[in-house]
């Protein structure tokens, strides 16, 4: 072996060592909360919790309190065994959007070829809304 396969070799354990370092360090998601700042009032989210929210209620812990520096309003849920983060993430989303804009907006949906490619775009697309940042 050439010293430049050497050099990458090492670099790849390395490289995986960290990777598993960070895993082991890094925090259950399950205890983790998820978490919106929403535009209005703490007092006008209480009042008006999103059905798509409200249904939750008995089942995970929801939180709602001021925002930092007079943001308006963090509604934070932490997610238990009973419901999946995907549809919390959703949830949220969609309250989010209800207390500020009155409604969810829909994005036009992209003009996709009929194939195989088509279709696996628009199976992406339909999943994407509860993943990513909120």
């Amino acid at each position: 072996m050439n010293t430049a396969g050497k050099v990458l070799l090492a670099a790849g354990a390395v490289t995986v060592a960290a990777v598993a370092r960070r895993r082991r360090r890094a925090p259950d998601e399950r205890d983790r909360y998820l978490a919106v700042t929403v535009n209005r009032a703490p007092d006008e989210v209480q009042s008006s919790l999103p059905e798509d929210l409200a249904r939750w209620r008995d089942r995970v812990e929801i939180r709602i309190r001021p925002a930092a520096g007079d943001k308006g309003t963090e509604l934070s849920v932490q997610p238990s065994e009973q419901v999946s983060r995907h549809e919390l993430r959703l949830a949220l989303r969609r309250a989010k959007a209800v207390l500020e804009a009155g409604e969810v907006v829909q994005s036009d949906t992209a003009p996709t070829h009929p194939g195989p490619m088509g279709k696996a775009l628009r199976l992406v697309t339909s999943r994407a809304g509860g993943g990513g940042r909120l």
